[in-house]
């Protein structure tokens, strides 16, 4: 182990074991700060009666005058007070930091353990350390609020993922393939505003509407796919434009006016029962396992991890890569048509600005599960772990009360943190090798 990195661990260690000293230092004087805040309260309810007096022009009982001394805190006081609005940062940071210091002193002995072996970088090696990370944010969030881990809230997590889970999982294909797509939000926004104007307009059946929905949302990623490999155009110009094309037809098929209401057999798919959102639940595993599956053991699914690895061998190789460069966008934009069913359902209502900034959730958490943005590796499983991340932070944000401005900023440094550490990862194997 590198000596920055020892003095690293050490510095964590060091500040983990400050902060939970901290932490038991406010614990153990809660009598104390419970006492400060009584006479501080009772205080401020004896200026509060006498002001009120003063506005009414009545006179002031002399006894209140008495009794409203200012209170007046020691310097230990004044510090207890203040230490005590920051009890929960101080345990989550504190067991996060001696988490980091512990693991990070005994990640090279397991290493050794195991013989030292060095071997080719590869998303799955990640896949436990990301899951850690997870059951490490879980554990914080629940120090911090008390609720997160309840039964209903872990269920309306995974009725807020279920957008976010499905179009992560199409996307996994393509940012494998060495492209991006940025046009998944736009593509939900308007297949939705489809099925709610075919529905309630038109007067046509649920089924039908979402059979032809799906082959509109496929058709988009079609031609996303062949933008990109017929006419050579990039993934990041040829998505960004569809981006705006369905956004735009989104805003100027209704006047930007949302469409309510729509029938209970549609609603219905994101329904629960017995109070578990068990459809949507369902359609999420369905997506999972075809994803997994297609990815992981079929010919397509290999010539995409081939295609984003190296696609000039891919070529010599016989590859046909129009042919998967297509596929990889009509599964996204498949992905994207069973998106725009949860949420349409879920929400009763198709509006414009559905999905907006969904994309930035999806790449994110395919980003974070060890899917590499310059292609050619990742896996169905560290994108699923990605996904629940993504969803437990946003859930916690919420119910910590943090603004969606700050929360968006949270989502970016996400990504940029987890590109940074692809980077650092890849550097790492390339000088060992």
């Amino acid at each position: 182990m590198k000596k920055k990195l020892k003095i690293l661990l050490i510095v964590c260690l060091v500040l983990g074991v400050a902060l939970m000293a901290l932490w038991g230092y406010v614990r153990s004087n809660e009598g104390t700060i419970a006492a400060i805040n009584e006479r501080i309260s009772a205080y401020n309810q004896i200026e509060a009666q006498v002001e009120m007096a003063r506005v009414l022009g009545q006179e002031v009982d002399p006894t209140l005058l008495e009794q409203a001394e200012e209170v007046v805190l020691t310097g230990s006081e004044e510090m207890l007070v203040t230490l005590n609005g920051y009890t929960s940062a101080f345990l989550v940071v504190g067991i996060d930091l001696l988490l980091i210091g512990v693991l990070g002193f005994a990640y090279p002995a397991i290493k050794k353990s195991h013989g030292g072996k060095k071997g080719k970088v590869s998303s799955a090696n990640n896949i436990v350390g990301i899951l850690i990370a997870l059951v490490v944010l879980c554990l914080d969030l629940q120090l911090a609020q008390p609720v997160f881990l309840t039964g209903s809230n872990l269920l309306n997590v995974l009725q807020q993922i279920s957008t976010n889970f499905v179009i992560a999982i199409g996307m996994t294909f393509v940012i494998i393939s060495g492209g991006i797509d940025l046009s998944v939000g736009s593509n939900i926004a308007l297949t939705g505003l489809l099925m709610a104007i075919m529905m309630k307009n038109w007067g046509v059946a649920v089924l039908p509407t979402l059979v032809i929905s799906l082959i509109f949302a496929g058709l988009i990623g079609l031609i996303n796919g062949a933008l990109i490999a017929f006419l050579n155009l990039p993934p990041f110009i040829a998505t960004l434009g569809m981006m705006s094309i369905a956004r735009g037809a989104a805003y100027t098929v209704t006047g930007g006016a949302p469409i309510y209401t729509m029938p209970s057999g549609f609603t219905a798919i994101s329904s629960r029962v017995g109070n578990v959102p068990l459809y949507t639940i369902l359609i999420m595993l369905a997506v999972f396992l075809l994803g997994w599956y297609c990815l992981r053991y079929t010919r397509v699914g290999r010539f995409t991890y081939a295609i984003g690895g190296n696609e000039n061998c891919a070529k010599l190789s016989g590859i046909n890569l129009n042919k998967v460069k297509c596929f990889v966008y009509v599964i996204s934009g498949l992905c994207c048509g069973v998106a725009a069913i949860l949420l349409t359902s879920r929400l009763d209502s198709a509006v414009p600005t559905n999905a907006d900034g969904q994309e930035m959730d999806a790449i994110a958490a395919v980003v974070i599960g060890g899917t590499s943005m310059k292609g050619g590796e990742g896996s169905m499983v560290g994108t699923l772990i990605g996904i629940f991340i993504i969803g437990v932070i946003a859930n916690g944000l919420n119910l910590l009360g943090v603004a969606q401005g700050p929360q968006r900023m949270v989502k970016g440094l996400i990504i940029v943190i987890a590109v940074i550490i692809d980077v650092l990862r890849r550097r790492a194997a390339e000088s060992a090798n």
